[in-house]
Protein backbone atom coordinates (compact mmCIF):
# COMPACT_ATOMS: atom_id res chain seq x y z
CA UNK A 1 0.00 0.00 0.00
CA UNK A 2 3.18 1.92 0.71
CA UNK A 3 4.38 1.55 -1.96
CA UNK A 4 2.05 2.64 -4.26
CA UNK A 5 0.75 5.97 -2.50
CA UNK A 6 4.53 6.97 -2.63
CA UNK A 7 4.32 7.59 -6.61
CA UNK A 8 0.80 9.09 -5.97
CA UNK A 9 2.05 11.66 -3.38
CA UNK A 10 4.71 12.32 -6.03
CA UNK A 11 2.39 13.17 -9.25
CA UNK A 12 0.58 15.22 -6.89
CA UNK A 13 3.83 17.38 -5.52
CA UNK A 14 5.09 17.44 -9.50
CA UNK A 15 1.58 19.13 -10.39
CA UNK A 16 1.57 21.76 -7.89
CA UNK A 17 5.26 22.60 -8.41
CA UNK A 18 3.97 23.49 -12.23
CA UNK A 19 1.46 24.90 -11.24
CA UNK A 20 3.36 27.48 -9.44
CA UNK A 21 6.20 28.02 -11.71
CA UNK A 22 4.55 31.44 -12.16
CA UNK A 23 3.21 33.81 -9.71
CA UNK A 24 0.39 36.55 -9.92
CA UNK A 25 1.25 40.06 -9.23
CA UNK A 26 -0.49 43.69 -9.80
CA UNK A 27 -3.39 43.64 -11.74
CA UNK A 28 -4.59 46.80 -13.69
CA UNK A 29 -7.80 47.48 -14.75
CA UNK A 30 -7.94 50.68 -16.95
CA UNK A 31 -11.59 51.40 -18.31
CA UNK A 32 -11.45 54.14 -21.23
CA UNK A 33 -15.09 56.25 -21.61
CA UNK A 34 -15.81 57.62 -24.96
CA UNK A 35 -18.61 60.92 -25.28
CA UNK A 36 -20.90 58.12 -25.91
CA UNK A 37 -20.04 56.16 -22.81
CA UNK A 38 -19.06 53.34 -24.41
CA UNK A 39 -15.82 51.75 -22.97
CA UNK A 40 -12.46 50.37 -23.91
CA UNK A 41 -10.81 48.39 -21.10
CA UNK A 42 -7.48 47.04 -20.88
CA UNK A 43 -6.84 44.48 -17.82
CA UNK A 44 -3.07 43.72 -17.02
CA UNK A 45 -2.07 41.16 -14.60
CA UNK A 46 1.64 41.47 -13.44
CA UNK A 47 3.61 37.91 -14.02
CA UNK A 48 6.85 36.57 -11.94
CA UNK A 49 8.82 33.67 -13.41
CA UNK A 50 12.09 31.82 -11.52
CA UNK A 51 13.28 30.50 -14.95
CA UNK A 52 13.19 31.38 -18.51
CA UNK A 53 11.90 27.53 -19.05
CA UNK A 54 8.40 28.74 -16.91
CA UNK A 55 8.73 31.95 -19.11
CA UNK A 56 8.40 29.59 -22.35
CA UNK A 57 6.07 27.16 -20.80
CA UNK A 58 3.67 29.84 -19.89
CA UNK A 59 3.77 30.82 -23.77
CA UNK A 60 3.35 28.03 -24.83
CA UNK A 61 -0.38 27.86 -22.58
CA UNK A 62 -0.59 31.54 -24.06
CA UNK A 63 -0.67 30.08 -27.49
CA UNK A 64 -3.14 27.12 -26.53
CA UNK A 65 -5.72 28.92 -25.02
CA UNK A 66 -5.64 31.67 -27.55
CA UNK A 67 -8.43 34.40 -27.00
CA UNK A 68 -10.88 31.88 -25.55
CA UNK A 69 -11.91 33.60 -21.98
CA UNK A 70 -13.48 30.95 -20.84
CA UNK A 71 -10.53 28.58 -20.87
CA UNK A 72 -8.48 31.08 -19.43
CA UNK A 73 -10.51 31.56 -16.62
CA UNK A 74 -10.27 27.59 -16.16
CA UNK A 75 -6.98 27.64 -16.35
CA UNK A 76 -6.50 30.75 -13.21
CA UNK A 77 -9.97 31.94 -12.52
CA UNK A 78 -8.05 35.34 -11.84
CA UNK A 79 -7.86 35.86 -15.72
CA UNK A 80 -11.68 37.18 -16.80
CA UNK A 81 -13.31 40.27 -17.85
CA UNK A 82 -13.89 42.43 -14.66
CA UNK A 83 -16.01 45.06 -16.14
CA UNK A 84 -19.01 44.00 -17.23
CA UNK A 85 -19.56 40.18 -18.38
CA UNK A 86 -18.23 37.81 -21.60
CA UNK A 87 -21.67 38.40 -22.88
CA UNK A 88 -21.65 42.03 -23.83
CA UNK A 89 -18.32 41.96 -25.58
CA UNK A 90 -17.57 43.52 -28.84
CA UNK A 91 -13.88 42.19 -29.86
CA UNK A 92 -11.32 40.44 -27.44
CA UNK A 93 -7.68 40.71 -27.92
CA UNK A 94 -4.95 38.84 -24.89
CA UNK A 95 -1.27 39.28 -25.42
CA UNK A 96 1.65 38.17 -23.34
CA UNK A 97 4.46 40.30 -22.92
CA UNK A 98 8.29 39.16 -21.83
CA UNK A 99 10.54 42.16 -21.77
CA UNK A 100 11.70 43.57 -18.66
CA UNK A 101 8.22 43.29 -17.16
CA UNK A 102 6.51 40.22 -17.61
CA UNK A 103 2.62 40.72 -17.84
CA UNK A 104 -0.88 39.14 -19.46
CA UNK A 105 -2.75 41.72 -21.01
CA UNK A 106 -6.90 41.32 -21.66
CA UNK A 107 -7.84 43.71 -23.82
CA UNK A 108 -11.58 44.38 -24.64
CA UNK A 109 -14.76 46.54 -25.72
CA UNK A 110 -18.01 46.25 -24.77
CA UNK A 111 -21.34 45.67 -26.84
CA UNK A 112 -23.20 48.86 -24.69
CA UNK A 113 -22.73 51.93 -23.00
CA UNK A 114 -21.27 51.25 -19.18
CA UNK A 115 -22.76 54.67 -18.00
CA UNK A 116 -26.16 56.16 -18.79
CA UNK A 117 -27.53 59.58 -18.73
CA UNK A 118 -29.64 60.51 -14.96
CA UNK A 119 -29.88 64.10 -16.29
CA UNK A 120 -29.79 65.87 -19.52
CA UNK A 121 -29.36 70.04 -19.96
CA UNK A 122 -28.29 72.39 -22.98
CA UNK A 123 -25.59 72.26 -22.78
CA UNK A 124 -24.05 69.40 -20.43
CA UNK A 125 -25.43 65.86 -19.62
CA UNK A 126 -24.65 64.13 -16.39
CA UNK A 127 -23.33 60.28 -16.48
CA UNK A 128 -23.49 57.72 -13.82
CA UNK A 129 -21.70 54.42 -14.39
CA UNK A 130 -24.03 51.26 -14.52
CA UNK A 131 -24.27 48.59 -11.81
CA UNK A 132 -23.78 45.60 -14.41
CA UNK A 133 -20.41 46.88 -15.54
CA UNK A 134 -19.25 46.43 -11.82
CA UNK A 135 -21.30 43.20 -11.17
CA UNK A 136 -17.97 41.17 -10.96
CA UNK A 137 -17.26 43.49 -7.93
CA UNK A 138 -19.97 42.81 -5.94
CA UNK A 139 -19.67 40.30 -2.78
CA UNK A 140 -23.08 40.91 -1.01
CA UNK A 141 -23.85 44.33 0.09
CA UNK A 142 -20.72 45.72 -1.00
CA UNK A 143 -18.54 46.74 -3.90
CA UNK A 144 -15.21 45.01 -3.04
CA UNK A 145 -11.79 45.77 -4.75
CA UNK A 146 -9.52 43.03 -4.29
CA UNK A 147 -5.79 43.85 -2.79
CA UNK A 148 -3.28 43.95 -5.17
CA UNK A 149 -5.92 45.48 -7.64
CA UNK A 150 -5.61 48.78 -9.15
CA UNK A 151 -8.72 50.30 -10.95
CA UNK A 152 -8.48 53.35 -13.70
CA UNK A 153 -11.44 55.15 -15.22
CA UNK A 154 -10.74 57.99 -18.39
CA UNK A 155 -13.66 59.88 -18.76
CA UNK A 156 -14.13 62.13 -21.77
CA UNK A 157 -12.65 64.88 -22.87
CA UNK A 158 -14.63 68.20 -21.20
CA UNK A 159 -15.60 66.17 -18.43
CA UNK A 160 -16.00 66.98 -14.47
CA UNK A 161 -15.94 64.41 -11.97
CA UNK A 162 -18.87 64.62 -9.17
CA UNK A 163 -16.98 64.45 -6.03
CA UNK A 164 -19.63 63.23 -4.11
CA UNK A 165 -20.56 60.13 -2.12
CA UNK A 166 -18.66 57.34 0.27
CA UNK A 167 -16.75 56.14 -3.14
CA UNK A 168 -14.76 59.75 -2.79
CA UNK A 169 -13.38 58.95 0.22
CA UNK A 170 -10.79 56.72 -1.11
CA UNK A 171 -11.04 57.74 -5.22
CA UNK A 172 -8.20 59.90 -6.10
CA UNK A 173 -9.07 62.21 -8.89
CA UNK A 174 -6.55 63.39 -11.69
CA UNK A 175 -7.86 66.66 -13.34
CA UNK A 176 -6.97 67.31 -16.79
CA UNK A 177 -8.37 67.00 -20.69
CA UNK A 178 -9.39 63.79 -20.02
CA UNK A 179 -9.77 63.45 -16.03
CA UNK A 180 -9.49 60.11 -14.44
CA UNK A 181 -10.43 58.30 -11.14
CA UNK A 182 -7.89 55.81 -9.45
CA UNK A 183 -8.93 53.61 -6.78
CA UNK A 184 -6.59 50.89 -4.98
CA UNK A 185 -7.77 47.69 -3.35
CA UNK A 186 -8.15 46.29 -0.84
CA UNK A 187 -11.83 48.30 -0.73
CA UNK A 188 -15.27 47.95 0.17
CA UNK A 189 -17.51 50.28 0.03
CA UNK A 190 -21.61 50.13 -0.10
CA UNK A 191 -21.95 52.14 -2.95
CA UNK A 192 -20.05 52.96 -6.02
CA UNK A 193 -21.72 56.66 -7.42
CA UNK A 194 -18.93 57.34 -10.28
CA UNK A 195 -20.71 60.46 -11.65
CA UNK A 196 -19.35 62.93 -14.19
CA UNK A 197 -20.44 65.65 -16.27
CA UNK A 198 -19.98 65.90 -19.65
CA UNK A 199 -20.44 69.38 -21.10
CA UNK A 200 -21.83 69.68 -24.52
CA UNK A 201 -19.36 71.49 -27.26
CA UNK A 202 -20.12 75.38 -28.29
CA UNK A 203 -20.39 75.91 -32.55
CA UNK A 204 -16.82 76.05 -33.66
CA UNK A 205 -15.81 79.65 -34.42
CA UNK A 206 -15.27 80.59 -38.43
CA UNK A 207 -11.44 80.36 -38.75
CA UNK A 208 -10.86 82.26 -42.71
CA UNK A 209 -6.98 81.50 -42.46
CA UNK A 210 -7.99 77.88 -41.48
CA UNK A 211 -10.52 77.75 -44.73
CA UNK A 212 -7.62 79.15 -46.60
CA UNK A 213 -5.09 76.80 -45.37
CA UNK A 214 -7.94 73.82 -46.10
CA UNK A 215 -8.49 75.20 -49.79
CA UNK A 216 -5.07 75.38 -50.52
CA UNK A 217 -4.07 71.54 -49.21
CA UNK A 218 -7.40 70.35 -50.87
CA UNK A 219 -6.86 72.30 -54.37
CA UNK A 220 -5.10 71.32 -57.30
CA UNK A 221 -1.34 73.47 -57.80
CA UNK A 222 -2.68 74.12 -61.87
CA UNK A 223 -5.98 75.47 -60.20
CA UNK A 224 -3.95 77.13 -57.43
CA UNK A 225 -1.62 78.95 -60.00
CA UNK A 226 -4.65 80.17 -61.74
CA UNK A 227 -6.56 81.83 -59.12
CA UNK A 228 -3.13 83.55 -57.48
CA UNK A 229 -2.42 84.91 -61.41
CA UNK A 230 -6.22 86.67 -61.48
CA UNK A 231 -5.93 87.58 -58.02
CA UNK A 232 -2.83 89.53 -58.67
CA UNK A 233 -3.61 90.85 -61.95
CA UNK A 234 -6.67 92.27 -59.99
CA UNK A 235 -4.50 93.29 -57.35
CA UNK A 236 -2.29 95.50 -59.86
CA UNK A 237 -5.42 97.27 -61.20
CA UNK A 238 -6.87 98.09 -58.04
CA UNK A 239 -3.61 100.02 -57.23
CA UNK A 240 -2.95 102.04 -60.87
CA UNK A 241 -6.50 103.15 -60.98
CA UNK A 242 -7.40 103.65 -57.42
CA UNK A 243 -7.67 107.47 -58.07
CA UNK A 244 -10.27 106.78 -60.66
CA UNK A 245 -12.40 104.15 -58.73
CA UNK A 246 -11.99 106.46 -55.34
CA UNK A 247 -13.86 109.76 -57.28
CA UNK A 248 -16.26 106.95 -59.02
CA UNK A 249 -17.28 105.65 -55.57
CA UNK A 250 -17.42 109.01 -54.03
CA UNK A 251 -19.37 110.48 -57.04
CA UNK A 252 -21.90 107.03 -56.38
CA UNK A 253 -22.16 107.78 -53.24
CA UNK A 254 -22.89 111.76 -53.37
CA UNK A 255 -25.28 111.34 -56.61
CA UNK A 256 -27.67 108.45 -54.39
CA UNK A 257 -27.44 110.46 -51.25
CA UNK A 258 -30.51 112.95 -50.63
CA UNK A 259 -29.57 116.27 -48.85
CA UNK A 260 -31.34 118.53 -46.70
CA UNK A 261 -32.30 122.34 -47.51
CA UNK A 262 -29.18 123.87 -45.18
CA UNK A 263 -26.42 121.19 -46.28
CA UNK A 264 -27.70 121.96 -50.03
CA UNK A 265 -26.40 125.51 -49.13
CA UNK A 266 -23.94 124.60 -47.25
CA UNK A 267 -22.81 122.60 -50.85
Amino acid sequence: MRKVCLPLVFLLLLASCYALRYSLGDHYITVDIDEKGYASVTERYYLAFKTQQDIEEFAQKKTELGTNIEEWSKFNPAFGIHIGSKEKLKSLTISLTTAKDNYLEISYALDRPVVRVIKEESRMTVYEINKWALSSFIEGADYVVPEHTFLTFILPAESTVLEEGELFNYATVEKGVRPKVRLRGFLAIGNFNLRYIYWKGIAPKISISLMLKEFVEGSDSKVLLVIFGVLFVVGLFVYFNRKKINEKITNFIVSHTEFSEEEHLLK
